[in-house]
């Protein structure tokens, strides 16, 4: 049991997610506790020697990362981490940081992965909202995060990974993991019990806080990673995803420790970084977002021969719709084919998708993934509603939206035990469930609902735009416009006559009304750090015009 946790904070059985069990895989014993399960047992069933961590030219053994998880569980609870207390952990993609959440949950508390670029505003909004009792953080990321300990009552200590050589009177991790005891039992947490909180990117307001179980976590490598993916003990997960990101927790953690597999990190993605790394760790899964699908095309055009990029099995995207055009030009040069899959960060991962093995449509998401059931609602009357109308997508599964300390954000996310993550989608006769748009990015123009992803899909179709976001603008006459935000590739220059030439082809493509009558060239669109571009701001952007 967790006997610090404010269960007035969670939401009550009535407005809860019914859990669905439909796998046997996921039907857990009553008491479980993840990092006893992506790594002790491991190391019991003789692959100790597997290498679990890639980073840079270092290796981590499963052995090597116990010890690790296991020194630095002792120390925390030295410091007086209880079950049930949260534990901000503040890094990029570094060891330390698969480290810091394993020991947080061996011990029966619950670690925050934070943001690396999140400011000290927000970061006392989390550190009040969640009740942080200690933070643990890489020494160069230090200073925002003092300046929000300092606005807040309930930090205790903050611990520090000292790398770049910050100045500081903190405990080091280095030093309390020398120090500290190798032999630790896990917490006899239930399955049931919180293992991880997650703080969404805020694109819409402010952050909530989602949590998942220890049952949860697990779930996501034994229904979508067993099923859609197929990992094996010789798989290499990698990618820039970060690690606070649900997407890049599930890729780059749970999944490769899952399997006795290996995940790949790099502390700065860039294009380049990513490449290397591929080559250097011997990636066979690659996950990531559109956009860094993107920029390898565009930064590296023959990056699949300039690399040794052969190991390649899989790519993995989410975050934002991947277009077909990028699909087609990964698996033309890569030898690849990308699943493109929806998930949340309140439902923890992805939930809907193809499987590996499928006949892939890019224009689809694909299948509810085995063991969740999804359907398309009207949004006024709740009732379902027959293939090819787009609604409301409904979720159930073994994981589910739960909102930390946000009743009413709950009741209108969980109804009658479905999860509504926000997305209308439709589901096609072939049964494979079409992405339409956020709720929140639906324009109504003149009476007619047109999904703004839609739009955007055509525009990159375009050899001269780059990056597209597509959003609705008021206009006095209908309401609202499409208008479309573009970002061009270098070769080409923003002029009246290539938006006419724009504004024709998603005339001529789609109904001639869904078709941006304005159109607004940028150097770059506002973005958060997982790479979702940040509509809002594009929005606001309009209401100060």
């Amino acid at each position: 049991m967790q006997e610090n946790l404010p269960e007035s904070y969670l939401p009550d059985a009535a407005n809860s997610p019914e859990p669905l069990h439909a796998l046997p895989e996921t039907d857990y014993p009553s008491n479980v506790n993840v990092a006893e399960e992506l790594v002790d047992t491991h190391v019991e069933n003789g692959r100790g020697d597997n290498v679990a961590i890639r980073f840079r030219d270092r290796e981590l053994t499963y052995r090597d990362l116990k010890d690790r998880v296991d020194r630095f569980g002792n120390a925390l609870k030295d410091l007086g981490v209880e079950p049930g207390d949260r534990v901000l952990v503040r890094f990029p993609n570094r060891p330390e940081a698969i480290v810091s959440c394993l020991a947080v949950q061996k011990i029966g508390a619950i670690p925050q992965p934070s943001m690396k670029l999140l400011r000290a505003k927000e970061l006392t909004h989390i550190l009040d909202d969640a009740k942080i009792k200690l933070a643990v953080v890489y020494d160069d990321l230090l200073d925002e995060l003092e300046d929000a300990v300092d606005a807040v009552d309930c930090v205790e200590e903050v611990v520090v990974v000292d790398d770049v050589g910050v100045d500081h009177d903190r405990p080091s991790y280095q030093r309390l993991i020398d120090d500290a005891s190798d032999e630790l039992a896990a917490h006899d947490t239930e399955a049931t019990d919180l293992g991880l909180m997650l703080y969404t990117s805020g694109t819409t307001g402010r952050p909530k806080g989602a949590v998942h179980s220890h049952s949860d976590i697990l779930a996501t490598a034994d229904g979508y990673a067993n099923y859609c993916l197929e990992p094996t003990e010789d798989d290499v997960f990698g990618g820039n995803p970060p690690l606070p990101f649900a997407y890049g927790y599930g890729d780059l953690v749970t999944f490769p420790l899952r399997f006795g597999a290996t995940t790949s990190l790099v502390q700065d993605a860039t294009p380049q970084t990513l490449l290397e790394a591929v080559e250097d760790h011997g990636v066979t899964v690659f996950c990531s977002v559109p956009t860094a699908y993107n920029q390898i095309l565009s930064k590296f055009p023959d990056g699949h021969e300039e690399y040794d990029v052969s190991s390649l099995r899989l790519g993995l995207s989410a975050g934002e719709p991947l277009a077909p055009h990028t699909f087609d030009e990964i698996g033309e040069k890569y030898g690849i084919d990308i699943l493109d899959g929806i998930g949340t960060t309140e439902m923890l991962h992805i939930f809907i998708s193809h499987r590996h093995t499928d006949e892939i449509d890019p224009e689809a998401t694909g299948f509810p993934v085995p063991g969740y059931e999804a359907k398309i609602v009207d949004p006024e009357t709740g009732d379902e509603l027959e293939r090819g109308r787009s609604g409301q997508l409904a979720v159930r599964g073994p994981t589910g939206i739960t909102y930390w300390n946000r009743p009413e954000k709950q009741k209108d996310a969980v109804r009658d035990g479905w999860s509504f993550p926000g997305d209308i989608f439709v589901q096609r006769e072939d049964g494979r469930f079409e992405y339409q748009s956020r709720e929140d990015d639906l324009i109504i123009s003149s009476g007619y609902n047109i999904p703004g992803p839609e739009v955007e899909m055509v525009l990159e179709e375009r050899e001269a735009v780059q990056e597209v976001a597509v959003i609705g603008a008021p206009d006095e006459e209908r309401g609202e416009i499409v208008k479309a935000y573009i970002v061009l590739h270098e070769e080409y220059e923003a002029s009246e006559s290539l938006v006419s030439e724009l504004q024709n082809y998603v005339k001529n493509t789609l109904a001639p009304y869904k078709y941006p009558r304005a159109i607004q060239f940028l150097d770059e669109l506002p973005r958060t750090e997982t790479g979702k571009i940040q509509r809002t701001k594009l929005r606001d952007r309009e209401q100060t015009v």
